[in-house]
């Protein structure tokens, strides 16, 4: 039976390194977001397309690599994995001033930040497989929830901040590498540490089935495509929110509400903030308040995210400022309560050394949605001019995702837990 005390302190230091790997590509991630204006108005884009070609195909790229990326981190490991993204997304993202003034140079780009990007996201269950005891996992997956969020928040921040030095978009982006360089820096130390504890510590497996046979029999589980949508819907809404919301505050009416570029980042901040609490705090109340029980986690999540993030269109909430930055914090810290306690769910019940093929494959279709979703909202911006409807989509995907909460139980085959 696993202890706390046979897992090395090594790990907390394996869980920083991811830490910061995602903080990086989350950076990198968002931060054509607050400049959307800018940049449209420089590639003589209009703001649907500029977002789609910015944030849709960095996300389309992205499910891609997330599926490749649970492969890649079980056949060739953490180390190998984490440095070859550092570098996908340190030297595109450098070479960002020399070829980004054409679309195409833009558009390469990101399309290799987002390789870069995919296997870091896939692989936060193996992590919590490997180096963590179960009553561990729930807090590991919640402090990389924590880690998009700051990331973020920092992209939100930084950009524009990096745009007003440099009047160049091109520059202010190449900008957010720097955390990329921290990260890999911190990956090469990560060879030189002890290897992951994990033995017995998973969970059981069954009967004689071969291990090459366990990724198959976990996909013909009806929980694994439970998960898969309920990430597809989340990822909708995280992307949309995020990539169509900044420009909402920023741009003036009709189409948007007028608070300009820097109110607007400030605004989104606020979401990250509350985002970053959610995040941190989730796996605690998963542990202790819903003994690891993950369906009315994520339904809470869903349900009340749904809620907040639609008010912000209602006159009464966006003309006040205190009730708008309330609204925006409660969507903020509800909307993080899905994401680590699906990862976390995975790390419980399925076997450690499919969790990396698993999280990239479930983390890979549903990023899809990420990609309808900014696709779509950027078609209804286009289409009606201003971003109600962009927000109502939201609205109604999120409560689609709570329902489907209710049927994500775990996998019976593949036995209990480790306790």
């Amino acid at each position: 039976m696993g202890k706390v005390n046979e897992y090395p302190p090594f790990r907390w230091y394996v869980l920083v390194t991811l830490f910061v790997l995602t903080v990086a590509h989350a950076i990198i991630m968002i931060s054509p977001a607050p400049l959307v204006g800018v940049i449209s108005k420089d590639l003589k884009l209009g703001l649907g397309p500029t977002t789609g070609m910015f944030m849709g195909i960095f996300n389309l790229a992205l499910a891609v690599a997330c599926i490749a990326g649970g492969f890649i981190c079980d056949r060739f490991g953490l180390v190998k994995t984490y440095i070859g993204s550092s570098i996908l997304l340190i030297v595109p993202t450098v070479a960002l001033p020399y070829v980004g003034e054409s679309a195409l140079g833009a558009i390469i780009v990101r399309i290799l930040q987002a390789i870069g990007s995919g296997p870091i996201n896939a692989s936060v269950s193996l992590v919590a497989a490997l180096w963590f005891p179960p009553s561990q996992r729930g807090i590991v997956t919640g402090l990389q929830g924590t880690g998009v969020t700051l990331g973020i928040a920092i992209g939100f921040i930084a950009t524009p901040y990096a745009y007003g030095i440099t009047q160049s978009w091109q520059s202010a982006m190449a900008w957010q590498s720097a955390a990329s360089f921290l990260a890999l820096l911190m990956v090469v130390l990560f060879a030189f540490g002890p290897k992951p504890p994990v033995g017995s510590h998973v969970v059981a497996r069954v009967g004689n089935k071969p291990e090459n046979g366990d990724f198959k029999l976990a996909m013909g589980q009806p929980a694994s495509w439970v998960g898969v949508a309920i990430i597809f819907f989340l990822c909708w809404v995280l992307s949309a929110f995020n990539d169509l919301t900044p420009a909402y505050f920023a741009i003036e009416p009709p189409a948007g509400v007028g608070y300009g570029t820097m109110t607007a980042g400030k605004l989104m901040t606020v979401v990250q903030i509350a985002f970053m609490v959610g995040s941190g705090t989730v796996g605690f109340v998963f542990e202790r308040v819903f003994k690891e029980k993950a369906s009315p986690v994520i339904m809470i999540g869903f349900f009340i995210f749904a809620v907040f993030a639609v008010s912000i269109m209602i006159p009464q909430v966006y003309t006040n400022m205190k009730i708008l930055v309330l609204c925006l914090a409660i969507a903020g810290f509800f909307e993080a309560w899905v994401v680590p306690i699906v990862f976390a769910f995975i790390a419980l019940h399925y076997p450690s050394h499919i969790v990396g093929k698993l999280t990239g494959m479930w983390f890979g279709i549903g990023v899809f949605g990420g990609t309808v979703g900014v696709i779509l909202g950027a078609a209804a911006l286009h289409h009606t001019g201003n971003y109600h409807t962009s927000i109502i989509i939201v609205g109604i995907i999120a409560i689609i995702g709570c329902v489907l909460g209710i049927f994500l139980k775990p996998p019976k085959v593949f036995g209990e837990k480790h306790l």
